[in-house]
């Protein structure tokens, strides 16, 4: 019963929050932008330049205790003015109260293409994008590039992708046998995937997508209740777990403001102590309670999968569904799975995630080999994931084009695998082109080796 009265979410509801935050959100960036406009400009809305949201505040997703501010400054052209401008823009919001101001160091039209045509995560963050202030014409270009850009085809394989990505990034986020509450299967990264699903479903029916403001798990959650895809009680058994979450890790990430767990979230016996101090219960309640609750987040997350699978097999036929399932499959034999064909892009993914997690090291090595020259992201993506990605391949991606304007986000997957080389780190981490966001991975895994690399988010 004392889970029950303890995290009554009648009283805090997590959703209504997030787009109480977003809200804040908003108005602190629109008045801090009007503010440096008119300092560098003289007018509180140059032409050729815009603000946006993206990340959780673009998918009016922001909670509250200690968040990041991620933006993005989209411009027409780089100018000496501009670049002062985003200077002095990040300086200030600095001043609030965010964990950090992510604010993307690239955002012209040409680099905007580039990532869109390039990049899953990255390209994930402009189509994330939501205006908040600036020459509306700006705005204008972005929805036309994001409508350019944003298939079918890069909706499906952005979710089997990530899916899979997220279910092995998942276990590196673990910490002395404590999970972290947004990284682990049920987590808040989960909610991704019923905002992505509902904008790919959208497409393959050919609706408007929804930009009402509200959080996008919540309109994605009643849109799969709309289509009979889950029930009344399952709805309503997710968005009270959705609400929970979000509570739970805005009071987490509190908590841990001004302790050396700044900005994360593990649900280990500090970060358990710290809550009882503001009002939770023991640890073992909180524990169930969030075991619970991130059970039915994952259900949903599970049909999602499925529910993708059947969509791509729809499109492609019910030939492909088979294939790509035994290209997945824990129980496929490696004969039988070295016999099914790598050309169609999203079996392959699903053949090189299916060899490295049944420990098929020969298959996964003949797959690496086969695709070195490919410059399908996603194949990249997955082949320099893999344990057992040869230190060779991983050197003639990370030299290569993982170095390439749009495939930046892959040097800091590829410095994260144990098999990379001492030169393929130094390489990547000495390159003075390269943004530190780029190098840090392998900084940290030359100078502490690769716990301290998988360690960096």
């Amino acid at each position: 019963m004392i889970e029950r009265i303890f995290f009554d979410l009648s009283t805090k509801k997590g959703l209504d929050m997030a787009v109480e935050e977003t809200q804040q959100f908003d108005r602190i960036v629109k008045g801090v932008y009007e503010l440096t406009a008119k300092d560098i400009y003289g007018t509180e809305n140059p032409k050729g330049l815009a603000i946006f949201a993206y990340g959780s505040p673009g998918r009016i997703e922001l909670i509250g205790g200690d968040s990041d501010a991620d933006i993005f400054l989209c411009e027409d052209k780089r100018t000496s003015e501009s670049i002062q401008f985003r200077r002095l823009l990040k300086d200030r919001l600095g001043k609030f109260d965010f964990s950090k101001v992510d604010l993307t160091s690239w955002g012209s039209y040409n680099e905007i293409e580039i990532y869109l045509q390039k990049s899953l995560v990255e390209g994930n963050q402009v189509l994330e994008t939501r205006f908040l202030v600036g020459d509306e014409k700006v705005s204008n270009e972005i929805e036309k590039k994001k409508k350019e850009y944003d298939s079918i085809e890069r909706g499906l394989s952005n979710i089997i992708f990530s899916r899979l990505y997220f279910n092995q990034y998942f276990r590196q986020r673990i910490r002395n046998e404590a999970i972290n509450i947004k990284y682990c299967l049920g987590g808040s990264r989960d909610f991704l995937f019923v905002g992505w699903y509902d904008k790919l479903n959208r497409m393959i029916l050919n609706e408007e997508q929804d930009n009402s403001y509200q959080p996008r798990v919540k309109m994605g959650l009643q849109k799969l209740f709309e289509k009979g895809k889950i029930t009344e009680r399952e709805l309503i058994d997710t968005i009270e777990a959705i609400n929970f979450s979000m509570v739970f890790r805005s009071d987490v990430l509190r908590i841990n403001k001004n302790t050396p767990d700044r900005g994360l979230t593990f649900m280990d016996e500090p970060t358990l102590q710290r809550l009882q101090m503001i009002g939770y219960p023991e640890s073992e309640v909180t524990k169930r309670t969030f075991e619970k609750y991130r059970k039915s987040i994952n259900k949903v997350s599970q049909m999602i999968w499925d529910e993708t699978i059947k969509k791509a097999g729809q499109i492609r036929g019910q030939k492909w569904e088979k294939l790509f399932r035994d290209a997945i499959s824990s129980q496929t034999s490696q004969s039988k799975r070295m016999k099914i064909s790598s050309d169609d892009p999203l079996i392959r993914i699903s053949l090189i995630w299916g060899a490295s997690e049944a420990n098929e090291e020969p298959l996964l090595k003949s797959l690496a080999i086969k695709h070195r020259d490919t410059d399908d992201w996603a194949t990249i993506g997955s082949l320099v994931c893999s344990p057992y990605c040869p230190h060779e391949i991983l050197h003639h991606f990370g030299t290569g084009i993982a170095k390439d304007e749009g495939y930046g986000y892959l040097l800091r997957v590829i410095a994260r695998n144990k098999n990379i080389g001492k030169e393929t780190l130094e390489d990547i981490a000495r390159d003075p082109r390269l943004e530190k966001r780029y190098t840090e991975v392998a900084e940290a895994a030359l100078n502490e080796g690769d716990k301290s690399a998988n360690s960096k988010i």
